[in-house]
């Protein structure tokens, strides 16, 4: 049986409509009573309050795990209300979309999952929590929060500010319509900044430290390339270009989207 709980009645309307709960909660801390596992889904920023509304209707037994994108803040207010059967997660899975019609059903085939337990978290909840990213089609790294907000910092949070940044970018400095001339490479750099900007404020100020770091980091290598290309030292910018190049080409490619008809 799954027991869910939503923000908005509209969302709890749509969960009804779509059949994907069996019960429909108002209450947080109803919505998890008698339940075995319960995974939070909410923006950083809201999940200690969620938390403690809910924590009254914990059993000691229930399983918690979560699906935010920063986890050193996250975890430091989670483990004192709900202990050690708490384990943080992160599924690397999703898009520039969000909510139920963004929803797949093979939205975590083969997506990184980082779970990060501290001396805290209990060893038979960290293997449950384990198997059950697993179970959805999750390829499991168990790492410290600190370690997590550190490379996520990287490959999520700073891909997500560059795009926006680079879409202001044009804005401020091309004509009015200009963006009506750009190519695949453009909007294929910036198709995450079509991404919640409330969402993306608070994941990037939760991880503030890691993320001004990248961008003190993205910055030099900026300036670097822009000396290179200034300079007009194109051996140095072919050594950029191909070392970039080389490990790109290392990425394994992302399983294909569902159909329309299959979702």
């Amino acid at each position: 049986m799954i027991s869910a709980w939503a923000r908005s009645d509209d969302e709890l309307k749509e969960l009804s409509r779509r059949g994907l709960a069996d019960f429909i909660f108002t209450n947080p801390a109803a919505a998890v009573e008698n339940s075995d596992l319960v995974v939070l889904c909410t923006p950083v920023g809201s999940m200690e309050e969620l938390a403690n509304r809910m924590a009254p209707g914990l059993a000691p037994t229930t399983l918690i795990t979560d699906a935010g994108s920063v986890k050193a803040c996250v975890v430091d207010q989670l483990t004192p209300i709900l202990g050690g059967n708490y384990v943080g997660a992160h599924p690397m899975a999703g898009s520039e979309r969000s909510g139920l019609g963004a929803a797949r059903g093979d939205l975590f085939a083969g997506a990184p999952c980082l779970i990060t337990p501290t001396s805290r978290s209990n060893p038979s909840a960290l293997a449950r929590v384990k198997l059950f990213w697993e179970a959805l089609g999750c390829m499991v790294t168990i790492m410290s929060p600190v370690e997590h907000d550190r490379v996520v910092a990287r490959l999520s949070h700073l891909p997500h500010a560059l795009a926006y940044a680079l879409m202001n970018l044009v804005i401020d400095t091309l004509p009015e319509g200009s963006l009506h001339l750009a190519g695949g490479s453009f909007r294929d750099a910036t198709r995450v900044a079509a991404s919640s900007p409330e969402l993306w404020t608070g994941i990037l100020t939760s991880n503030g430290p890691e993320v001004a770091s990248s961008l003190r980091e993205m910055s030099k290598l900026l300036k670097s390339m822009a000396t290179a290309i200034g300079d007009e030292n194109p051996d140095s910018l072919l050594d950029f270009l191909k070392r970039a190049k080389h490990h790109r080409d290392s990425l394994p490619l992302p399983a294909p989207p569902e159909t329309e008809e299959a979702a």
